[in-house]
């Protein structure tokens, strides 16, 4: 039986490291309670709070980004069917960690969601490597949904479907200054406006 010593302020646990008693202590965040015991549940440095007498675990690595309802995406266009644009979620908006998201990469946008009013084909509004701004609207089921109707969300960078150059956008349309080519999108006004 290895002794318990007390832990302080700072000191970097590891999980199932004993932490002190009940009686000092109230469990916090990383922390459980057995038999009167404090142990630690995760690897992280000790916090106490004296006030509240309660002891917890500052986590050692933050967790990975889950996307929530009402956050802004960055992604990549993957797949274009009729009814939907499949896209690989790059990093969440706002988030300078880029690190890998806790859930699946891929999300999709309907075509109810595209834009307001009536799109008839997907594949005017969305090319495959397309990179577009999207709102999450639902996150709890697989893909998450996404949305791009408001005027800031869209496409905010895309490639010539012909001679893959950067296209720049001349009104409500997308032009090609190498070959000339005229293409759709639901575009962003957000457009080349956002570093990827």
């Amino acid at each position: 039986m290895h002794e318990k010593k007390a832990v302080k302020e700072g000191d970097f646990v590891l999980p199932g490291d004993y932490l002190g008693v009940i009686e000092e202590f109230l469990p916090g965040e990383g922390v459980i309670e057995e038999n009167g015991e404090l142990y630690a549940t995760m690897p992280g440095k000790v916090k106490i709070n004296s006030e509240k007498m309660e002891i917890s675990i500052e986590p050692a690595t933050d967790t990975p980004p889950i996307p929530k309802v009402g956050d802004i995406l960055l992604a990549k266009v993957v797949d274009v069917k009729p009814q939907v644009a499949i896209v690989e979620i790059l990093r969440i908006e706002g988030r300078m960690d880029y690190r890998d998201l806790a859930t699946s990469k891929l999300a999709g946008i309907h075509v109810s969601q595209a834009k307001n009013g009536f799109v008839e084909d997907m594949s005017k509004e969305f090319k495959i490597g397309d990179i577009v701004r999207a709102k999450v609207l639902s996150a709890e089921k697989s893909p998450i949904q996404l949305t791009t109707r408001e005027p800031s969300l869209g496409v905010i960078f895309a490639l010539c479907s012909r001679c893959r150059t950067p296209l720049v956008r001349k009104g409500n349309q997308l032009i090609c200054p190498a070959c000339g080519s005229v293409e759709t999108r639901k575009i962003s006004s957000m457009y080349r406006k956002i570093r990827v």
